[in-house]
């Protein structure tokens, strides 16, 4: 069954765009809660007994008569990665406990100055808090029950940020794994409930507010040029090997096309797009349903994007080859079925070849954060670079890559 999503988190600001949970006087005034520590935690290991219960009392995930006694890390579920840690927290509690629950997810932005610097202009961050705090409610797919965001940010650059995360628990649900691709079952699962996300916040429904979401097309993305064009050496000194012949020019002209391909992805009709729509973001249910999680990278473009990334780099070449158009049907009729009006299939088909070759950008960004030590890592990305070459020349998506 699925719970119960939270909607009723109350987020003050102050005048560095502050938006944390709060609770609210009968004036209105928002106030922090007194018990809770005032020392935002930087890591997982930092997260105290009590400052938890402040941060739960806050939320209105634990009941005011109930407290934190211990907060663990699970063992060997810490992981620091690029973008920052997450980790599984084992919660013990004393009182009323109400319907806290006894694990939660805690997500950090990296603390490395030189990486958070390289992000800050993406507002890849407040992207996601700001989602899960003002939209994640909206979406009929299933996402993480939000207990606790802080989000501060500033404009000015010396200025230094804080984000943190306190998520629902998905263990029991079946994760998806990229490395071996989802089976076309769960494919199907996958783009049902995207469709449903698209189809609610199509042609820009219930984003009026949302400044925080950039359009697709915009400055914010289009800094993917420069990424790209500093990543490509190193991608092709691990992956030189697995590029086709005539993917080598269309993988060196990339970097000057990729603002013109988000150029196009913009002019698409416009809806929510998650933008890193891929297995590993993905777990499913038993009823068949998903749930999804890293709203990092959410703009607002076409979302064929969405599609094209996920049909060309999550199931294998023999897997997309034999059920793409049944699931692009799939998608695209239950698009329509949640009353999305004058967009065709062919449109769409049009649309999702230029989902295919910009999905592209991909593979190349990750040899930025790849541990060339981890084997899984390295049959991941080898498997992507094969599929979605695959897919670009199948459909002839590489036209829309000028090799001049």
């Amino acid at each position: 069954m699925t719970p119960k999503r939270d909607s009723s988190l109350c987020f003050a600001c102050d005048d560095r765009r502050r938006y944390e949970p709060t609770r609210a006087t009968k004036s209105g005034r928002a106030i922090t809660s007194v018990d809770m520590d005032p020392t935002l935690p930087t890591t997982a290991a930092e997260i105290s007994a009590g400052w938890l219960t402040g941060a739960l009392h806050d939320s209105g995930t634990l009941p005011a008569n109930g407290t934190v006694t211990a907060v663990e890390v699970a063992p060997a579920t810490a992981g620091v990665g690029f973008l920052g840690e997450v980790a599984r927290l084992l919660i013990d509690y004393d009182g009323d406990a109400g319907h806290a629950p006894p694990t939660m997810i805690a997500k950090f932005a990296t603390r490395v100055p030189e990486v958070r610097a390289m992000m800050r202009p993406t507002r890849i961050f407040e992207r996601e808090h700001r989602f899960y705090a003002e939209l994640a409610h909206e979406t009929p797919v299933r996402t993480p029950v939000v207990h606790h965001v802080t989000c501060n940010t500033s404009d000015d650059d010396t200025v230094d940020e804080d984000y943190l995360l306190l998520l629902e628990d998905f263990s029991e649900l079946t994760l998806g794994d990229q490395a071996v691709g989802v089976s076309p079952d769960q494919a199907e699962s996958a783009l049902v409930g995207l469709a449903a996300h698209h189809a609610r916040f199509w042609g820009g429904a219930g984003l009026e507010q949302a400044d925080f979401i950039p359009v697709i097309d915009g400055p914010l993305n289009k800094t993917g040029a420069a990424i790209y064009s500093a990543s490509l050496p190193g991608f092709k000194e691990v992956f030189g090997t697995a590029l086709l012949p005539e993917m080598v020019p269309v993988a060196d002209a990339y970097g000057h096309n990729h603002p013109g391909l988000l150029d196009r992805l913009g002019a698409m009709p416009h809806t929510l797009v998650h933008f890193d729509f891929r297995a590993d973001n993905l777990f499913f249910e038993t009823d068949g349903s998903v749930a999804v999680i890293d709203w990092q990278a959410i703009s607002q473009g076409g979302g064929a994007a969405d599609v094209g990334y996920f049909l060309g780099q999550n199931l294998t070449v023999e897997d997309r080859r034999a059920h793409e158009e049944t699931l692009l049907h799939t998608y695209h009729d239950a698009l329509v079925g949640g009353g999305v009006e004058d967009y065709n299939f062919p449109a769409f088909f049009d649309d999702y070849r230029v989902g295919l070759i910009y999905g592209w950008v991909i593979p190349v960004f990750a040899v930025g954060s790849l541990d060339v030590s981890s084997e899984r890592a390295m049959t991941l990305w080898t498997n992507v670079v094969e599929r979605v070459q695959d897919a670009i020349f199948q459909h002839g998506a590489q036209r829309f890559v000028d090799l001049g």
